[in-house]
């Protein structure tokens, strides 16, 4: 036999060695063979010659990131890989389909009347039905009227109806000139 017939064999039990570790755990077993059998592939191929180990030396540089890119690639979709990564899953899948969040996501919009002081949570009665609810910002008292503004879970966000309307008049509230506000601190004279 050849003596240049050892180093290619030892180079391609090293990729077996690598290929095995895809569908078996070792726990790192034959990924020392695979790299103690390329190291010893490039080293008696240098001994041959110097042609054969450089090439073996640029199959191995090469094969490396080739072979990581498809283990990357592969591995997931296998057996071994399916049972340790995680899958990624739709949010259809994961996301319940609760008919009582589809009912409160209905009644945004709607006008209600507090039951209880909201400091902030607190119920809320809309169409004649009760409703936990969180008030947007600021207490409010019993009896006044609420618009609901959002849903966080299973809770109603409600906001008092006078609040909104000057908000609408006036504009931002927070954006609003203070009352007596009208100095101009540029001015001359």
């Amino acid at each position: 036999m050849d003596t240049w017939i050892w180093p290619v064999l030892l180079l391609l039990a090293g990729l077996f060695f690598a290929a095995l570790e895809l569908f078996f755990v070792s726990y790192g077993v034959l990924t020392f063979l695979a790299v103690a059998s390329a190291s010893a592939s490039i080293v008696l191929g240098f001994w041959y010659s110097q042609s054969l180990g450089m090439s073996l030396l640029l199959v191995t540089v090469l094969g490396i990131p080739a072979f990581l890119t498809l283990f990357i690639r592969v591995w997931p979709r296998i057996g071994v890989g399916k049972k340790i990564m995680l899958q990624e899953r739709d949010a259809a899948e994961t996301l319940p389909d609760n008919p009582i969040l589809h009912r409160l996501k209905e009644l945004v919009g709607r006008i209600g009347e507090v039951k209880s002081p909201m400091l902030p949570a607190g119920v809320v009665q809309i169409n004649g039905r009760s409703y936990d609810a969180l008030s947007e910002g600021t207490a409010i008292d019993v009896g006044r009227k609420v618009k609901v503004v959002s849903v966080q879970g299973t809770w109603l966000v409600v906001q008092a109806v006078d609040e909104i309307a000057s908000a609408g008049e006036e504009g931002d509230l927070w954006t609003r000139p203070l009352p007596g506000s009208d100095i101009d601190p540029f001015r001359q004279g």
